[in-house]
């Protein structure tokens, strides 16, 4: 009796678990997409920082 009363609840704990993991996934890919997607504004704002005219026709010298 008591295997009877045991296995709806082991089942309804896989169900759980498999639910966690796909959310899990989920949530994995979005912050990969997140950390791809600031990368490539970073190298952007780095791209168009060291891009950028200077006064006076100068190099770009940093720390100046």
């Amino acid at each position: 009796m008591m295997m009877l009363d045991q296995e709806p609840s082991r089942e309804r704990i896989r169900g759980l678990t498999e639910e966690a993991e796909r959310l899990q996934r989920a949530a994995r890919v979005r912050a990969v997409r997140r950390a791809r997607r600031d990368a490539r504004t970073r190298a952007a704002r780095v791209r168009r920082a060291l891009l950028a005219p200077t006064s006076a026709g100068e190099p770009y010298a940093p720390g100046r």
